[in-house]
């Protein structure tokens, strides 16, 4: 039987979250439904071709906290909650290195979450910390931002069922093919690390006070530790689309494997928050986008951003990070040719 301690943790694990998940599928609607009328929400902060270049980093990063922030308050405070309230054997039983039960939680309870690529961070950094497996954690990293619900309403909305189809599944595979190459290669490592940073779990009555401070102050430590990455990463995204524009790169993403592989690295370099991502893809589709380099860039595009793996790399070491990345790139392009052949055209 659980403690009240424990409860405690869990049900406000699943208020924040409840919060978070209705949040996110309120917006996802709206837009959907003005996007539909032909109705783009006005951008607060847009970069246009008038916009002065020393502006564009600043603009980036300004736009991106005023849709995100929302969500990464929500994101830490839940990382927060599992921090504290939530002992390790409990997060070793369900996302273990070697079951597979935890890949399949990570793989379809991840997006669940409906967050972002940094929002998901810091919870990837609290169910890290609490003993998760290497693999089932990268899974858990790479498949959440990739097909959450509100990005999945707004691809059928906007693309087609098709895409929809496409997007679950490849993303999913990927995501948990992913986790299991990395695991093979740096899961010994990993848990040789983790085995000396284990702490003996003992039952704690619920001291409400004492708690709630805790878990704020392990709050504060995530925002501390992950935040300013993530916010280096969205400014450096700003500098490089000074010189990267959309409808140069439009030009090179007809469909062939050359372009599907560019599209992975522009999913990287020309970060976009998560639903920004659909509309600018169906813009570069209206260019003459190929299916497959479209496809491609809806799954690497929220998995590997640039300010997610530095934000990463704060939890886990830089050699893994590339390697994930490499990985999934790899498989990316894999995905895109395989879309490209079941879908030739948009």
């Amino acid at each position: 039987m659980k403690s009240k301690r424990i409860l405690f943790g869990l049900v406000l694990i699943f208020v924040i979250l409840g919060i978070l998940v209705g949040y996110e599928w309120r917006s996802a609607f709206i837009k959907s439904r003005l996007i539909e009328q032909g109705i783009y929400p006005k951008e607060p902060f847009p970069v246009t071709p008038g916009t002065p270049w020393y502006l564009i980093p600043v603009y980036t990063l300004l736009s991106y906290l005023q849709k995100a922030w929302f969500c990464l308050l929500m994101a830490f405070l839940i990382a927060g909650a599992v921090q504290t309230f939530i002992p390790k054997e409990l997060i070793i039983k369900h996302l273990g290195r070697k079951s597979p039960k935890a890949y399949l939680i990570a793989a379809f309870g991840g997006p669940l979450l409906s967050v972002c690529s940094c929002s998901i961070i810091p919870l990837f950094a609290a169910i890290k910390k609490r003993g998760a497996g290497l693999g089932p954690a990268i899974t858990f990293l790479l498949a959440t931002p990739a097909i959450n619900p509100a990005a999945i309403i707004l691809t059928f909305s906007l693309l087609s069922w098709r895409f929809v189809v496409g997007r679950i599944i490849l993303a999913l595979s990927a995501a948990i093919i992913t986790g299991l190459i990395i695991e093979k290669i740096w899961g010994k490592e990993d848990e040789a690390e983790i085995s000396t940073l284990k702490i003996e779990y003992r039952e704690k009555p619920l001291n409400l006070k004492k708690d709630l401070l805790e878990w704020l102050k392990n709050v504060f430590d995530f925002i501390k530790k992950i935040l300013p990455l993530v916010l280096l990463g969205i400014f450096i995204i700003g500098i490089v689309k000074i010189f990267l524009k959309p409808e140069i790169i439009s030009h090179y993403l007809g469909q062939g494997i050359f372009q599907i592989a560019l599209a992975s690295i522009m999913g990287v370099v020309m970060y976009t928050p998560t639903l920004v991502e659909i509309p600018f893809v169906k813009e570069l589709l209206g260019f003459g986008m190929g299916t497959g380099p479209a496809l491609s860039f809806l799954l690497t595009g929220p998995a590997l951003s640039l300010p997610s793996m530095l934000g990463v790399s704060k939890v886990i070491k830089w050699k893994i990070v590339l390697n994930y990345a490499l990985i999934m790139w790899i498989v990316g392009i894999i995905g895109g040719l395989i879309f490209a052949w079941w879908v030739p055209s948009f």
